[in-house]
This record gives C-alpha cells, sequence and structure tokens, in this order.
C-alpha cells in the first residue's frame, strides 16, 4: 500500500519540468504582443471610443433620471 500511495505522491511531486524554455518564451512574447496590439488597435479606434462615451451617458442618466 505504501508502494501505491509513493508513487501517487511523485506523479504530482515528482522532478516534471517546470517554465518556459527560451523556445516557448519567444512564442509567448509574439503571442502577448499581438493580443496587445489588437486590443490597442480597438481602444484607440473611434467606434470604441463612440460606445464607451454613449454607455458613460446612459449610465449617467439611468442614474440621474435625466432624460434626453
Amino acid at each position: 500500500m505504501k508502494k501505491i500511495i509513493n508513487k501517487i505522491r511523485s506523479l504530482f511531486h515528482g522532478n516534471h519540468e517546470a517554465g518556459m524554455a527560451t523556445a516557448e518564451y519567444a512564442v509567448g512574447t509574439v503571442a502577448v504582443i499581438s493580443i496587445g496590439s489588437v486590443i490597442w488597435k480597438l481602444v484607440t479606434s473611434d467606434i470604441f471610443r463612440d460606445t464607451v462615451w454613449n454607455l458613460i451617458l446612459w449610465l449617467f442618466r439611468l442614474i440621474t433620471g435625466i432624460t434626453g
């Protein structure tokens, strides 16, 4: 029974490779920059700005009860 318990423990606490290798860092960095670029392009677009502004105005009117 003790051998089985030790085997199960080794599966969870064994000498598994942890972290990322250099190639994985490169791929991760490219992915983060790509996603960041898309988000930056979205946030700086006129459509996004207008949508956020309209949402703020709608919330303000909802809270204060002002119509118009």
